[in-house]
């Protein structure tokens, strides 16, 4: 009989050995810290307006909203605009609903963005409003809803038109610690880049700035190709017909520049060669080739050279010429607008 309890007891102590075990195990182990708080951030664009490359800036009106765990996670109250010039931010509205906290803002402001007109008037953009959170990756990280995101339909900012939206999250590396010890090697944030497509809707511009280019090119080909029987001139009226060609290329020359200039003041680009002035370049090549070749012409038959004969290359540099021209030019805007 005593063995009997002796063994009911052992049986028993054992069981409650492994029962209480891993319990004990798991309360033994470190918890460790929790991770950052997340909170989801969406907007949505009113209006954007005071699109200037010139000046690097654009203007915009959006709502931003925050939906949060709870209220003492709130970033938008300390959130900051990296880009903004001086954003006017209203009053929060603060609702809690379903275990959640969401929190709306209207912001308006005018931002500053680089712009790369190389390829105006056909150049495309991705212009950013950048948000950065309060608080570094350790304790806070956004979650984007590009679901909820939107623009508003109705905006048409003069002369462009967009052709994208979306919220995209990254992260902010800076070397400094901003004075909090507990972090090494620096601090990073997180960040929201707001990004919209834009592209230029009114192309007529492009015209305006080349049609004097065209012109110019056209009238000089027209002084290679008439006809003016040269074996049956005299050298001086020879020498005049060269005077008055190089009178016209002269003037093709300045009409030129002049116009580049005013293309100038019309496109502002720190980033290299634009569209125009390639074209701009373009036709002030040709014309001094052709500057050249009237040049070569003259000094060959005022040495015996054949007058006739260098008419007939002259006409055929002609044609060679504009048709070079023309592909030139036409795969550099094909370039621009499409590559």
């Amino acid at each position: 009989m005593t063995a009997v309890v002796l063994l009911v007891l052992g049986t028993a102590c054992v069981l409650w050995l492994l029962a209480a075990g891993p319990a004990s195990a798991a309360t033994a182990v470190p918890t460790g810290r929790a991770g950052p708080v997340r909170c989801e951030l969406s907007a949505y664009v009113s209006d954007l307006y005071d699109i200037d490359p010139a000046k690097g800036r654009f203007s915009a009106r959006m709502w931003l909203w925050t939906v949060c765990p709870d209220k003492s996670a709130d970033p938008l109250p300390k959130i900051s605009y990296a880009n903004a010039d001086d954003p006017n931010v209203s009053e929060p509205n603060i609702i809690e609903q379903d275990g959640h906290v969401l929190d709306q803002v209207r912001v308006q402001s005018s931002f500053r963005q680089e712009w790369d007109v190389r390829n105006f008037p056909f150049d495309r953009h991705r212009i950013e409003i950048v948000l950065t959170a309060p608080q570094d990756t350790n304790h806070f990280r956004f979650t984007v809803n590009n679901a909820d995101a939107q623009t508003n339909p109705e905006i048409r900012p003069q002369g462009w038109h967009l052709t994208g939206f979306r919220l995209v999250s990254a992260v902010k590396h800076y070397t400094t610690t901003y004075g909090d010890r507990s972090l090494e090697n620096g601090s990073t944030y997180d960040r929201v880049h707001i990004r919209i497509d834009l592209e230029r809707s009114a192309p007529t511009v492009f015209w305006k700035l080349t049609i004097p280019l065209y012109l110019a090119v056209l009238i000089a080909v027209s002084t290679f190709l008439v006809s003016s029987h040269c074996e049956e001139l005299e050298t001086t009226a020879r020498l005049e017909g060269v005077h008055n060609r190089l009178g016209v290329l002269g003037g093709g020359l300045f009409v030129v520049v002049l116009n580049m200039q005013q293309a100038n003041d019309v496109i502002t680009s720190s980033t290299g060669l634009t569209l125009i002035d390639l074209l701009h370049l373009t036709t002030l090549a040709f014309l001094l080739l052709a500057v050249a070749g009237t040049v070569l012409s003259w000094n060959w038959t005022s040495r015996g050279g054949s007058p006739t004969r260098a008419e007939h290359v002259g006409h055929r540099g002609a044609w060679c010429g504009l048709a070079a021209y023309v592909v030139t030019c036409g795969a550099l805007v094909l370039l621009a607008a499409y590559g």
